[in-house]
């Protein structure tokens, strides 16, 4: 990520200061119409920034770079320093990335780090989640928060999830998520969707079928097989990648990243490109970069 930089001087790019990403600084306006520079708070200074550092109201008013502080106090407005330097105001039905991530956690190894989850206290040895994977995420890759109040992205962000909106649901798929998601007793539904469904260019409705089939085409697979066959024992990142292949095509064990945490496999990252409504997981599997843990123990329920 190339980080932002704010400057007294446009022209010179005197003091230069790091801005922080996700956060969000006041903005006083742009340094002349359509330009290319925003006029910012950093502390009590004032600085310049490049536009494409961020997500911002695009009707502020103009701003010298020799206006007065008096002057631009009616132009406040707001900033938010993006993590991947990426603007999207809103996004097309085709979405904003060509490329996802689904993430699928083992649930009793999540929960081991957080007992007190209300989804992790009531978990039972015949509940769906002792012995499938559940639903974490489906991801547009490097790309979060589009067209997203700054509220919104805050509350996501500071997980206060339950004062985000409602989602506009069906009934099957709210009984579905009930079910492969536990975390939607902590409203995780409506971080995920603020934070990543916003990305996806479809309503929210379509982007949870779309994430549950694909989390039911692993779950009746050989992936899911080798797991439940295995709770309390420890299983090789080559079992799961065989298991991968036999499932889905050869070379499917490559899409996968496996995540641990003390000892225990918590979640399988698979890369993806971006899937449509009806297609199948070995449809869409695309290789991916990066390690992941060697072996790991598939956690049973219980702390």
């Amino acid at each position: 990520m190339n980080n932002c930089e704010a400057y007294t001087s446009i022209k010179k790019k005197s003091e230069p200061v790091t801005l922080e990403p996700g956060k969000v600084y006041q903005a006083l306006g742009l340094n002349k119409e359509s330009g290319d520079y925003i006029s910012i708070k950093v502390g009590n200074q004032n600085k310049w920034i490049n536009k494409n550092c961020g997500q911002f109201n695009p009707t502020m008013k103009s701003s010298n770079e020799t206006q007065n502080s008096e002057a631009q106090e009616s132009s406040y407005q707001e900033i938010i320093i993006t993590e991947e330097n990426k603007i999207v105001a809103s996004c097309p039905p085709q979405g904003c990335a060509e490329e996802y991530v689904l993430a699928i956690s083992w649930q009793p190894s999540f929960c081991q780090g957080k007992q007190d989850k209300i989804e992790c206290i009531s978990q039972t040895e015949d509940r769906f989640d002792a012995t499938n994977f559940t639903l974490h995420g489906l991801w547009p890759d490097r790309i979060n928060y589009c067209g997203v109040s700054y509220q919104d992205i805050n509350d996501s962000k500071y997980r206060n999830w339950d004062d985000l909106p409602s989602l506009n649901l069906d009934e099957e798929t709210t009984s579905e998520l009930e079910i492969v998601m536990p975390g939607k007793q902590s409203y995780l539904h409506r971080h995920e969707w603020i934070k990543h469904g916003t990305c996806d260019g479809r309503n929210e409705d379509t982007y949870y079928d779309i994430s549950i089939d694909l989390l039911n085409d692993v779950n009746t697979s050989k992936v899911q097989d080798l797991f439940a066959a295995n709770i309390g024992k420890r299983i090789t990142r080559s079992q799961i990648e065989t298991a991968f292949d036999n499932s889905f095509g050869k070379g499917a064990g490559e899409s996968v990243k496996i995540s641990c945490n003390d000892g225990l496999i918590t979640e399988l990252q698979i890369k993806m490109r971006r899937p449509l409504l009806g297609e199948k997981l070995a449809d869409v599997l695309v290789p991916r970069s990066g390690s992941s843990c060697s072996s790991g123990i598939v956690d049973p329920v219980g702390f």
